[in-house]
């Protein structure tokens, strides 16, 4: 009797107890699920979480969404440079269908007029959300039976006492909206930080290049979780842009992933075609926008770039700068991908763009190595190609022949000296094996061969050259 007793008497307890967190919860609403704060809230930096209560309760008629590409945007800026009270609600490494879905909460509330989305193409690559398990699908339908994870959770019942009793000046990132989930005021940048992770992003890479989604499977998933939204509200203005990851950024995947890069550029023109067929759309792309992508300044990493680069984005597309149309869309592409291939990458100081011309012709290399001890080095069988030598190279010996008019040019790998005509010839910069391909230094290569090289400046800026060759 005594245990029966006991027993309900526990359950009577955990019953009240659960009553009683779950009314605290519930009347605090610390992720401002039901309501806006009437007290000064502290927001979470769980975007995931944050995100949908700011969409359902708040008041705006623009949003912005995206990764953390779009989290230095500040709204209040964007709104007087695109026009419309505004909403952050950027996730940090969201996937297209997360991405989607903070969108249909916001629409759900019928009072958005417009969207600014960052539209990477990483987002296309899966589709799901982050993490199954743990993911919050709760808090983004309209389903009040499973509001019981939100109410009992032990995490909302802290975070419910903090928004209370924190005094009010600690933790100031989560007091104020304006500037939530935003890092550029404090993050670091510059060349140093961004070489670092480029030497990193060589390893990783390759280790990755192995999951790349096939071409289809990218689109139906832009068609699922983008495409869809579009059709689904005419009433709504959609501008969609293409963030500026740094040049070196693109080109370890053009050199590492030439799937993923190749996927890249197919699927901007594929949505720009399927853009092309709603008028309330419209899409700018800032991928070869050299100006940012070269000034490693403004990267704090490969990718991410500072809030000064967010709002200089939001007063280009203001003015229609870097705007996609049918007459520009391949071009885009193209600059991209000609920047990537004439990258010059220094390790020790800046990068620049090589173009070449050979007797007045343009000439490309499918991809230009590091320099060394500040030698511009090619790949010799491309180089030999295009100035119209005969090129010959001994597999067994490691041995290169370049033959030109009555120049014979000979090279063998890690070797400091070259013969010509059979005269040996100390080089700047030894022959090496790089990817598979013999490199050599092109200005000393030109002068042993007969020809003429002359350096300039493109436009007065160092970081584009052109190497101006002649026989």
């Amino acid at each position: 009797m005594k245990n029966l007793r006991f027993i309900v008497s526990f359950l009577v307890f955990i019953v009240l107890f659960g009553a009683i967190v779950g009314t605290f919860v519930y009347a605090v609403d610390p992720l401002q699920q039901y309501r806006k704060a009437s007290y000064q809230p502290l927001f979470s930096g769980e975007q995931r979480y944050q995100n949908p209560g700011l969409a359902k309760n708040y008041k705006y008629d623009m949003v912005i969404i995206g990764s953390s590409m779009t989290e230095n945007f500040i709204p209040s800026q964007v709104g007087e440079t695109l026009g419309g009270n505004v909403l952050k609600l950027s996730t940090e490494g969201s996937t297209a269908k997360e991405q989607s879905m903070i969108a249909d909460v916001a629409f759900g509330t019928g009072q958005v007029k417009k969207v600014l989305w960052g539209l990477d193409y990483f987002s296309l690559r899966e589709n799901s959300v982050r993490d199954e398990q743990s993911f919050p699908f709760y808090l983004y339908d309209d389903n009040k039976l499973n509001d019981y994870k939100y109410i009992f959770n032990i995490s909302n019942v802290k975070h419910a006492f903090g928004a209370l009793f924190l005094p009010k000046d600690k933790y100031p990132q989560y007091r104020n909206l304006e500037k939530l989930n935003y890092w550029g005021g404090y993050a670091k940048y510059g060349a140093d930080r961004v070489m670092t992770k480029w030497k990193e992003a060589w390893n990783s890479e390759q280790t990755t290049s192995v999951n790349e989604p096939s071409l289809d499977v990218v689109k139906q998933r832009f068609q699922d979780n983008i495409l869809r939204l579009v059709k689904e509200h005419p009433e709504v203005e959609f501008t969609f842009y293409y963030p500026p990851y740094s040049v070196i950024r693109q080109q370890v995947w053009y050199s590492l992933n030439p799937e993923r890069f190749a996927n890249q550029m197919a699927m901007k023109k594929y949505m720009f075609e399927q853009f092309s067929a709603f008028d309330n759309v419209s899409i700018y792309d800032f991928q070869s926008d050299d100006s940012i992508t070269y000034d490693l300044g403004v990267y704090k990493d490969l990718s991410h770039h500072s809030a000064e680069v967010n709002q200089r984005i939001a007063e280009e597309i203001a003015v229609g700068t870097n705007k996609v149309t049918a007459e520009n869309v391949d071009q885009f592409n193209k600059d991209l991908e000609q920047q990537v291939q004439s990258l010059v990458i220094n390790e020790n100081g800046p990068l620049f763009s090589l173009t070449l011309t050979v007797d007045g012709q343009p000439a490309s290399f499918q991809q230009i190595p590091t320099t060394s001890k500040d030698q511009v080095r090619v790949p010799l069988k491309d180089f030999a190609e295009g100035i119209g030598a005969e090129f010959i190279y001994d597999t067994a010996a490691k041995k290169a022949t370049l033959t030109l008019g009555d120049k014979e040019l000979v090279l063998s790998v890690n070797d400091p000296l070259a013969s010509v005509n059979g005269e040996a010839v100390n080089l700047d910069s030894q022959p090496v094996i790089v990817k598979g391909r013999l490199v050599g230094p092109v200005v000393q290569l030109t002068q042993l061969l007969g020809g003429e090289i002359t350096t300039t400046e493109v436009n007065g800026d160092p970081h584009f050259v052109n190497y101006d060759i002649t026989f």
